[in-house]
């Protein structure tokens, strides 16, 4: 069995979607101080590597604590749709995955925009679904849509509402290490369990049998 992280490390000032809070680590103790280490963290509930939850975006759907636990875990399938910078990503770009677009299946596509993570471009500048692909991939009833990039696409109000809030489909953003991943394993990202809230951090991992 092989684990590969999928998750961006979190670091003192990285970078935010433009609205959100700043992400803040700093050390709030030592082992001479307190005689143990601790650190002060703040930051948004959708820093780095992280899951939406319905409620992100609807005031009466469900939070972090009402998702369960299954949404989180299980098979999932790795589209390879490379994209440049500000390219869009379109219905005519999942047909040739339609066989694996099935009820409950958790879809993950790659476009490369995670080798971007860190640059000063990467929140700006990012390939963007249509609101068509989205609403498409809505339709297939998936369970839960990952991406490598910040964000579903430019028009991110609009495309949340497509893919989120119909069918409680799970979106997980910023995914990393996407090139090291094979087409099929078992997707590991459970968030923390914020009660309440609108989304979490989260350790995603592949793991792949051997």
């Amino acid at each position: 069995m092989k684990f590969i992280d999928l998750s961006h490390p979190l670091e003192h000032g990285q970078q935010t979607f433009p609205s959100d809070p700043k992400l803040s680590i700093i050390p709030h103790g030592n082992t001479k101080t307190l005689r143990y280490n601790i650190t002060q963290i703040s930051m948004g509930s959708h820093q780095g590597t992280h899951l939406d939850a319905m409620y992100h975006f609807l005031d009466d759907g469900k939070t972090l604590d009402q998702m369960p636990l299954e949404w989180f875990y299980g098979p999932a399938s790795l589209l390879r749709i490379p994209k440049a910078a500000n390219e869009e990503l379109t219905r005519k770009d999942f047909l040739p995955y339609e066989k694996l677009l099935l009820p409950g299946a958790r879809i993950i596509f790659e476009t490369g925009w995670h080798k971007h993570f860190g640059k000063d471009y990467f929140f700006s500048d990012f390939p963007s679904l249509t609101q068509e692909a989205a609403k498409y991939l809505a339709a297939k009833n998936i369970r839960m849509l990952g991406m490598d990039i910040p964000t579903p696409g430019k028009d991110w109000f609009e495309l949340h509402h497509d893919i989120l809030l119909p069918k409680e489909i799970v979106i997980v953003e910023s995914l990393a290490n996407l090139d090291k991943a094979p087409d099929r394993f078992t997707f590991i990202g459970f968030p923390l369990n914020f009660k309440g809230r609108d989304g979490s951090p989260i350790r995603a991992v592949a793991v792949v049998n051997d």
